[in-house]
């Protein structure tokens, strides 16, 4: 079996299990900090991200910035070194903030903000620099979030409902919850619908 060949081969196997919904890529690593009802409290660790922001309505914007990713992921940088596709991808809406990392909102238009993990332990300057300059490799500093986990296509409707409800499960708890959500979604767009691993993030501090 050649080179390219394996390559293609071991790429196809690998999209397989996305399909279901069954995930082998690396996550950023978190700490549990508390359970309150469904909602997980997580701690996560300091990690390098790829970023990068698109304008325009949440599907054309978010498949727009997860393309420049992909491609850089996949070799688009200065050392054509291939990373695999990550998991999750982090949005947000505009450049407000991402794992508390802020940008100056005015300078922002309508659009979405992307992100791809890419490593816990990596310095930013050990990261293959990006080839589309719209991409830009950050350091995201420890952060405290709340998270509540939701079924389903990425829509207005299910990031809607999932923020309302985390908000409501943390009314009256010792969590302190940011007014800025952010959402984390695993599985490719062709995945079966039922079975997409989705997840509001919510910033948060503790009253104790």
């Amino acid at each position: 079996m050649n080179g390219s060949y394996r390559h293609s081969y071991l790429d196809f196997l690998k999209s397989i299990p996305g399909f279901f919904g069954i995930r082998f890529d690396s996550a950023p690593t978190y700490h549990m900090e508390g359970i309150v009802g469904e909602v997980e409290i997580r701690r996560y660790a300091p990690a390098l991200i790829a970023r990068v922001f698109a304008i325009g309505e949440h599907r054309v914007a978010v498949a727009a910035a997860r393309g420049k990713l992909v491609d850089y992921i996949d070799g688009e940088n200065d050392s054509r070194q291939r990373m695999g596709v990550k998991s999750p991808l982090f949005q947000i809406y505009g450049r407000s903030r991402l794992f508390n990392a802020p940008i100056r909102k005015r300078e922002s238009p309508d659009g979405w903000t992307a992100a791809y993990f890419l490593s816990n332990s990596m310095a930013v300057a050990s990261a293959p620099l990006p080839d589309d300059p719209a991409i830009t490799i950050l350091r995201i500093p420890e952060a405290l979030v709340a998270i509540l986990r939701y079924r389903g296509n990425d829509t207005w409707q299910h990031r809607d409902q999932a923020r309302r409800e985390l908000f409501d499960a943390l009314s009256g708890s010792k969590w302190i919850v940011d007014d800025k959500a952010y959402w984390a979604v695993y599985d490719q767009d062709m995945s079966v619908p039922f079975l997409k691993r989705n997840e509001v993030h919510v910033p948060v501090a503790s009253t104790c």
